[in-house]
């Protein structure tokens, strides 16, 4: 499978496709909520266009939640290494050159957009990374001319005829690095190319930067966009002090990630509004926030963890003691998958851009756990005559994987609580001080988003 035909299906795309979509859906992520998938139109030819935060994960996030076939561009300077070129070929990714590669270059392009327009012509949808690269923070970049070139010039080689429509895409992680977290995409109404014709026919500059905003605002709605650029962190912080349970937007939602993604929507954009008309009063709470995390952390005390109005000494031991009968489970675990856990997790840190941790260990767990699945079942069924014992040897090994996760990540919070309830009996002036604080804090926050 080349770039001359990358529009069509193979057996080897297919086979790692179906392999890797359940390793990336249920394993590496602990939910997946797509959400307003309505908003994709059922025919057409259609380029999705989502907001870039975390490497290949954004990428694969689109390709495992889309129905069609979906292909990617990418900038062509990754392309240059034949080896490299024909993997990426294989992955369905068209290069695209930028001016930064060479005025020369740019010719090189035509070839690309009658690409294109092969592949949306063969019913497979286009992805392009508006912002042109990623970065870690939850906050929407302005959009690069590339997509909305590509598009307008695809309608002009075919007499715009194509009817190509621009979906936007938000993408949200509970976690940009861990495992068994949550990912949500979001797809907003499809942007017509067809409406820009006329525009583009009198003056195609004027076109491209009026799609290019229309664009922005689309994803910035469909996405956690926090636009401070000097308080970044403090709307961070808040997100962890705040219940958005007290955002009415909640109301109705069963799942709590995604009610507290829509919560947190409302919050930024509160937020905003409050630091661009009241910047001094902002500034003096973001201080009192400051102060606040500094008193937390010289105890050791996680900011979203201390919440004094939930704190129940007989609920922690309760939870300390389940997770003591669940050790067993732990430890069964902890040794089957001690070696292939650890080398998956720590080679994302071998890399320069932290960004890229977990697109590594998502390939990497993909290509060991399976291995020592493999080894660890070959043993246990050399030793057992029962030809079943090595299914429920793979089933025990996968179950008791999940219960390893819990243990662990809940044993963090029951630390965490058993930290507060010493830190109230032994230390409660202390204690009252941060309750006082945080306090003071919400009455705050509570009086912004009643705004």
């Amino acid at each position: 499978m080349g770039k001359n035909n990358i529009e069509n299906k193979s057996f080897a795309y297919n086979l790692l496709y179906s392999l890797l979509k359940p390793w990336h859906n249920g394993l590496f992520y602990k939910k997946v909520f797509v959400l307003n998938k309505r908003n994709i139109p059922a025919d057409g030819k259609l380029i999705f266009t989502p907001n870039h935060q975390n490497a290949l994960m954004d990428a694969l996030a689109l390709l495992f939640n889309i129905k069609r076939q979906l292909i990617f561009v990418a900038r062509a300077d990754i392309f240059k290494k034949k080896s490299i070129a024909a993997i990426l070929y294989f992955l369905k990714i068209l290069p695209v050159y930028r001016i930064r590669d060479g005025f020369d270059s740019l010719k090189n392009n035509q070839e690309t957009f009658k690409k294109t327009a092969d592949v949306l012509l063969e019913g497979n949808g286009l992805v392009i990374l508006p912002e042109g690269n990623h970065a870690s923070s939850r906050s929407l970049r302005p959009l690069k001319k590339g997509f909305a070139r590509i598009a307008f010039q695809t309608e002009v080689e075919n007499d715009f005829k194509l009817g190509i429509q621009i979906v936007p895409v938000g993408i949200d992680y509970s976690n940009y690095y861990k495992i068994r977290e949550t990912l949500i995409v979001n797809f907003g109404p499809p942007i017509k190319i067809s409406d820009y014709k006329d525009l583009y026919e009198e003056n195609p500059p004027v076109a491209l930067n009026k799609i290019r905003e229309d664009l922005s605002q689309a994803i910035s709605g469909l996405m956690l966009d926090i636009k401070s650029k000097t308080h970044y962190n403090t709307y961070e912080t808040i997100r962890g002090i705040y219940d958005y349970k007290k955002i009415d937007s909640t109301k109705g939602i069963i799942d709590e990630s995604v009610a507290k993604f829509y919560a947190d929507q409302i919050l930024v954009k509160k937020l905003f509004v409050y630091e661009t008309n009241e910047l001094e009063k902002f500034e003096l709470l973001a201080n009192q926030i400051s102060k606040y995390e500094k008193k937390l952390a010289r105890k050791n005390i996680s900011l979203k963890l201390f919440k004094p109005e939930e704190l129940s000494f007989i609920k922690t031991i309760f939870n300390a003691a389940l997770n003591m009968a669940l050790l067993p489970v732990y430890l069964y675990s902890l040794i089957l998958n001690f070696i292939p856990f650890q080398l998956s997790m720590a080679s994302g840190k071998i890399l320069k851009d932290k960004q890229f941790q977990s697109s590594f260990k998502l390939v990497i767990s993909f290509l060991l756990f399976p291995i020592f699945y493999i080894i660890e079942t070959l043993i246990i069924y050399s030793l057992f005559e029962l030809p079943i014992s090595w299914y429920l040897f793979i089933v025990s090994q996968i179950i008791a994987s999940f219960i390893a996760i819990y243990i662990q990540k809940s044993s963090v919070t029951i630390f965490q609580k058993l930290r507060i309830l010493l830190i109230r009996i032994n230390n409660r002036a202390y204690f009252n001080e941060l309750v006082d604080q945080r306090k003071s804090i919400l009455e705050k926050l509570n009086k912004i988003i009643s705004i």
